[in-house]
């Protein structure tokens, strides 16, 4: 049977009217709520870079040669955030929204379709939000967490922002791993368990492919909701939102195995067809952890996955309960020292945690900078 929910996620907002509400089928709910466009400038440095020590990490490494797929509603290409940052990409949903979404294929219909076909429009804002906020280009004056890397978008949302087979996303995961991504970014969820798309999730692992997903947004602040799917699976890098004092934004899902946390509320966002607006939500908090992760991709080509994973879990800033390993701290991994870590605990849900891992601005600020001669070739593993 089908079912259909509705998900609200409480904003900080300009314009309250302007709030949207996102339908989801198949008990997926997305984790954001978009607020209209807006003319204001972005501050000199958003807080959630300087959150996550961006800056300092970026005198290492600013994502150049890292590809992260953005899972989502497609990404607007055009936008000036994101000039020459979006390869071509693939679209899972039907461009007339025909109730069984299949595949359309590049070349298979005129250039308005082309671009859906492509993944590089978003009639709906989310992906491209979540894009900007992963690798917009520095030049744009809203630079994302690693500004050099590329975005492959695919599109498995449809026209109201909904999928309706767990499926067909897990076709995505694998697609976007055999079409080069280095993290895969899954800003969406919901409470069902599919077999289907956790295969896909272990596929991407064995691939040698982090993928990172947003805990979920509860209606309610402290409603104790499950961490969503598939960000509960032990693969997964799970993110928690985190507002501007380190405290867990009320509406975040948080549990036991919730890896990181990372800044979810007012932020500055791309908006798709041009411009920008706020949003809250853990998407974003997803989006920030992979922007860190093809950091430390870029400059640390040489780790695998489950290194990648500790590097980040095990240099976060511990910051209070339900926050996983703490917030990301993105110049911190790629300050230590892989090898010298603290071996990692695992939790009851089998998930990968680690102490908190202290490092001074002053040793983080040379260590970068010594990090980014250590760049190498990264292989991939094999099936």
């Amino acid at each position: 049977m089908r079912t259909t929910a509705l998900c609200h996620d409480p904003v900080l907002m300009k314009d309250r009217s302007a709030r949207t509400a996102i339908i989801c089928l198949c008990s997926t709910l997305l984790a954001v709520i978009l607020i209209a466009p807006t003319a204001r400038a972005a501050p000199a440095t958003a807080w959630h870079l300087s959150t996550i020590g961006a800056e300092l990490a970026w005198a290492a490494a600013t994502g150049s040669g890292v590809t992260v797929a953005v899972i989502d509603s497609g990404v607007d290409a055009d936008h000036p955030t994101l000039n020459g940052a979006v390869l071509p990409g693939r679209s899972y949903v039907e461009a007339d929204g025909a109730a069984d979404p299949r595949p359309l294929l590049p070349g298979s219909a005129p250039a308005p379709v082309h671009e859906r076909a492509s993944a590089q429009a978003d009639p709906v804002g989310h992906g491209t939000a979540v894009a900007g906020l992963i690798a917009g280009r520095a030049a744009s004056g809203h630079p994302g967490v690693a500004p050099e890397a590329a975005i492959l978008p695919v599109r498995v949302l449809d026209d109201e922002n909904r999928y309706r087979d767990s499926a067909m996303v897990g076709d995505a995961v694998r697609w976007a791993v055999d079409n080069g991504a280095d993290v895969i970014n899954l800003s969406l969820g919901g409470h069902y368990d599919s077999r289907a798309f956790a295969d896909a999730i272990d596929y991407a692992t064995r691939h040698d492919v982090l993928v990172v997903a947003c805990t979920g947004n509860q209606p309610e602040a402290d409603s104790d909701e499950a961490v969503w799917f598939p960000a509960r699976l032990p693969d997964v890098l799970a993110v928690t939102g985190v507002d501007r004092a380190g405290q867990r934004w009320p509406t975040a899902v948080t549990g036991v195995e919730t890896d990181l946390a990372a800044p979810s509320a007012g932020l500055t966002v791309a908006a798709a067809g041009g411009g920008h607006k706020e949003a809250t939500g853990t998407s974003f908090a997803s989006a920030i952890v992979s922007g860190a992760a093809a950091l430390v991709r870029s400059a640390r080509p040489e780790l695998d996955v489950g290194e990648v994973r500790r590097l980040l879990t095990a240099t976060a800033e511990h910051a209070g309960a339900g926050l996983g390993a703490g917030v990301v701290d993105a110049a911190a991994a790629l300050a230590a020292d892989p090898g010298s870590l603290p071996p990692p605990i695992l939790t009851t849900a089998s998930h990968a945690a680690v102490p908190p891992w202290p490092i001074t601005a002053a040793s983080a600020a040379s260590a970068v900078l010594a990090a980014a001669a250590t760049v190498r070739e990264r292989r991939r593993i094999p099936v």
